[in-house]
């Protein structure tokens, strides 16, 4: 599953999967410089696996689902991130 945020898009989504799944984060170059690393609010709920910079500033992150529960992923400081993710593990699918 991949999820890619352009220039126009909103600096937060939020996303519902099911324990064990990959999310694959694209973030396009920022104007301002390279994206900062990204947090995960709770490591046992959601772990970044991976993260790579291309030579043109296009940020790839890989987070692995574990658990059960809601996890805010964060890219820069807690009280003005540059982008938020808030991912949902859910059991079951959810709407």
């Amino acid at each position: 599953m991949t999820t890619t945020r352009g220039s126009t898009d909103p600096a937060a989504r939020r996303l519902c999967v099911r324990p064990g799944t990959t999310v694959t984060v694209v973030l396009e170059p920022r104007p301002g410089g390279s994206w900062p690393p990204p947090h995960t609010s709770s490591p046992m709920l959601a772990t970044v696996t991976s993260t790579a910079t291309d030579r043109d500033g296009t940020s790839h992150v890989t987070l692995r689902a574990a658990r059960t529960g809601s996890v805010t992923i964060t890219w820069g400081p807690g009280d003005a991130p540059a982008f938020t993710l808030q991912l949902d593990v859910a059991a079951y699918p959810v709407q």
